[in-house]
C-alpha cells in the first residue's frame, strides 16, 4: 500500500517542540544555536519542501536581522551533518529543502512545483529486487530515493 507522508510537527506543545529541535542538532553535533533553532522550526513547519527564501521570509518574522546568507549557510550545514536533504526541484529553479531524511521518494508536479513525499513498501521491495537481480558492476545500493515527474490531477 503506498502513502503520501504528512509531517506531524506542527501538533506537538511548543515545549516539546523546543525539545525535539534540540535533540535533532544534538544528534548531528551541531549546537542548539538560536539561528539554527528558528531555522530549523521553520523548515519543518512550512509545507511542502520549502527553498531558503521561504525559510528566510518565515524566520524574519522572529528575527527580523537573520540575514539570507545565513539562512543558505544554515541550512547547507544541516544538509552536510545529514539533518536535512536538498531535493531536486525543476531545472533552474531554488534548492528546495527536506527535513525528512526517512527513506520516501518525491513527486514533482510540473504545473504547480508542488513535490509532495511518497511512500510505498511495495516500490522499495521491487527496487532492490530489481537490483539485485541486475546488479550494477563495482556499485551496491542500500537506499533508494526517486524524483518522479508528473502533473497533479
Amino acid at each position: 500500500m503506498s502513502s503520501l507522508s504528512e509531517p506531524s510537527f506542527a501538533a506537538l506543545p511548543p515545549d516539546r517542540s523546543a525539545e525535539i529541535l534540540r535533540d535533532r542538532l544534538a544528534g548531528t553535533g551541531l549546537r542548539a544555536t538560536r539561528q539554527r533553532l528558528v531555522i530549523l522550526e521553520s523548515l519543518l513547519l512550512l509545507p511542502g519542501h520549502p527553498t531558503a527564501e521561504q525559510v528566510h521570509r518565515q524566520v524574519r518574522a522572529t528575527q527580523p536581522l537573520l540575514s539570507l546568507g545565513t539562512v543558505y549557510k544554515t541550512l547547507d550545514s544541516f544538509v552536510a551533518a545529514g539533518l536535512v536533504r536538498r531535493v531536486a526541484a525543476a531545472q533552474g529553479a531554488a534548492r528546495r529543502f527536506d527535513a525528512d531524511c526517512s527513506a520516501h521518494h518525491h513527486l514533482h508536479c510540473t504545473a504547480t512545483q508542488e513535490i509532495i513525499d511518497y511512500c510505498d513498501p511495495q516500490l522499495d521491495a521491487l527496487l532492490q529486487k530489481f537490483f539485485a537481480a541486475r546488479g550494477l558492476p563495482g556499485f551496491q545500493p542500500r537506499t533508494f530515493s526517486l524524483h518522479i515527474t508528473g502533473t497533479k490531477t
